[in-house]
């Protein structure tokens, strides 16, 4: 029971530190507008041209308008999924070793993980297709 226990922390622990990953390479996007990086930053002006990666979208046309709700539709859904790893853990907890509750929070913790996975993959595609046309 030990070992499921820990096994599901390793889980919750690594969904969050990648939702937290996520929150913070958004949040860092959305303050730089200018397209400058400031100094000290990883794309540093070392006496060339500065070398940036960013998708400029322009939220003026209905296309980045589409995006950006896009974006905030699969942000709260990955919200969604945090929650339910959440509460798989708490039903883990509160089980006390019963098989019954174990397997049914692992299902949820299962599902609540690919779920997290497919809304990373469906961000991808969408940047990705948006900076494509673009």
């Amino acid at each position: 029971m030990i070992s499921s226990i820990k096994k599901s922390m390793k889980i919750v622990t690594g969904a969050g530190l990648s939702l937290f990953g996520i929150l913070y390479s958004s949040i860092c996007q959305a303050a730089d507008t200018t397209g400058t990086t400031a100094s000290g930053g990883f794309f540093e002006q070392q006496g060339g041209n500065v070398s940036t990666i960013k998708v400029v979208r322009s939220q003026n046309d209905l296309g980045g308008n589409i995006v950006q709700l896009i974006d905030y539709f699969l942000g709260f859904l990955g919200l969604i999924a945090v929650a339910f790893i959440i509460y798989g853990g708490v039903l883990m907890v509160t089980s006390a070793g019963e098989e019954e509750g174990v397997g049914k929070a692992k299902k949820i913790i299962t599902y609540a993980a690919i779920g997290i996975v497919i809304i990373m993959l469906s961000y991808t595609i969408v940047t990705f297709v948006s900076s494509a046309l673009g």
